[in-house]
C-alpha cells in the first residue's frame, strides 16, 4: 500500500491523472449532448407541427421533410455533431437564422449575470461565511438560520418573493428585467440587477452554511487552539493559520456552485423576464427548436464539466499536500 501511494503521488502520475480526467470530461460531454438530443426528440410534436400544425397533416409532413426531421435520429445527431466540431451551431429550424447569431446576446447576457454573481460570492458571501464560522455569535447563527430557510424554498418561490419585495413594495427596480425591443441589457444595466440579486441570494444560502460549518470545524482544531495559547493575535490566527487551511475546500465549494448558478438561470430568467439563455431555452423547448436547445445545452454542460474538473483538480492537489504533510 505504501509503494502504491508513493507511485500515485509522483509528478508523472499526477499528470496522468489530469490527462485521464480531461479525457473523461470530453467523453462525458459528448454523452451528455447525445442524451440531450434524444430528450428533445422524445417530446411530443416537433418544429414542423409547431410551425404549420394548423394547416393539416400534409403540410406538416412536407415541412418535416424539408427540415430533415423524417430521417433517423442517430443520423441527425451525427450531422449536428459534425457541424459542432467544425464550429457551426447550425440554423434555426423555423426561421433559418444562424443559431450563433440568434443566441449571441442571450448567452452573453446570462454569462454577464453569472460573472456578477460570482463576483458577489467572492467579495461578500465567502468572506462573510468565513467570518461567521470563525466568530460563532448570535448574529452568525441568525444568518445561518435564514440561509436554511432560503435553501429549503424552491428557486421560483425565492425569485417571486424578491421580485415582489424590490419591485412592488420597495419600488426600486422594474417588475420586468427586459430592456425592450431593439435594446440590450448593456444599454439598460438596471435589467441586470434583479436577476443577479436573485441568483446571488439563491447561491449564497447553501454556500454560507457549508463554509460556515467548514470553518467552524477548523476553529476547534488543535493547531488553532495552540496558536491562541501561544498568544498570537486574532487576525494572524485567521489569515495566516486558518485561511490557508480552509482555502482549498472553499475553492471546491465555489467550483461546484458554478453549474448550480448557470442551471438556476432557467427559473430566475423566466420569472424576471430576463432575455438570457435560460429564458431562450424555455422558448426553444416549447417550439421544439433542437439546434437552439443543443447550443444552449452545450454551453451549460461545458461550463459544468469545466467547473467539476477544476473542483476535482483542487481536491487532488489538496490530497497530495496532505499526504506529504
Amino acid at each position: 500500500m505504501t509503494r502504491l501511494k508513493a507511485c500515485l503521488d509522483r509528478p508523472h502520475s499526477f499528470r496522468a491523472w489530469v490527462a485521464l480526467r480531461i479525457t473523461r470530461g470530453i467523453a462525458l460531454f459528448f454523452l451528455a449532448t447525445l442524451l440531450l438530443f434524444m430528450s428533445v426528440q422524445m417530446l411530443p410534436g416537433d418544429a414542423a407541427s409547431v410551425s404549420v400544425g394548423k394547416h393539416g397533416t400534409v403540410a406538416v409532413e412536407h415541412v418535416r421533410n424539408e427540415m430533415g426531421l423524417d430521417r433517423p435520429l442517430i443520423h441527425r445527431y451525427g450531422e449536428w455533431l459534425a457541424r459542432f466540431l467544425k464550429g457551426d451551431l447550425g440554423s434555426s429550424l423555423i426561421t433559418g437564422a444562424p443559431v450563433a447569431r440568434v443566441l449571441h446576446n442571450q448567452v452573453l447576457a446570462s454569462l454577464t449575470v453569472a460573472a456578477i454573481v460570482m463576483g458577489l460570492l467572492l467579495a461578500v458571501t465567502i468572506p462573510a461565511a468565513f467570518y461567521f464560522g470563525a466568530t460563532q455569535g448570535r448574529v452568525e447563527r441568525a444568518f445561518s438560520g435564514a440561509s436554511i430557510v432560503i435553501s429549503a424554498l424552491p428557486e421560483f418561490v425565492t425569485s417571486i418573493g424578491l421580485l415582489v419585495l424590490v419591485s412592488q413594495y420597495l419600488r426600486i427596480l422594474p417588475v420586468l428585467s427586459s430592456p425592450g425591443g431593439g435594446e440590450t441589457v448593456w444599454r439598460k444595466p438596471i435589467c441586470l440587477v434583479l436577476p443577479s440579486l436573485t441568483l446571488w441570494v439563491i447561491c449564497s444560502a447553501p454556500m454560507l452554511r457549508r463554509i460556515r460549518s467548514l470553518v467552524s470545524s477548523y476553529v476547534i482544531s488543535p493547531y488553532i487552539r495552540d496558536a491562541r495559547l501561544a498568544g498570537l493575535s486574532t487576525p494572524r490566527i485567521l489569515f495566516v493559520h486558518l485561511l490557508p487551511a480552509v482555502s482549498p475546500s472553499i475553492a471546491q465549494l465555489f467550483a461546484h456552485t458554478v453549474p448550480y448558478l448557470l442551471g438556476g438561470t432557467v427559473i430566475v430568467e423566466t420569472v424576471t423576464s430576463f432575455p438570457g439563455m435560460g429564458y431562450s431555452l424555455v422558448e426553444a423547448v416549447n417550439s421544439r427548436e433542437t439546434p437552439l436547445v443543443m447550443a444552449i445545452g452545450t454551453v451549460l454542460v461545458g461550463c459544468a464539466l469545466v467547473s467539476y474538473t477544476g473542483a476535482d483538480l483542487l481536491k487532488k492537489r489538496q490530497e497530495r499536500i496532505t499526504a506529504v504533510i
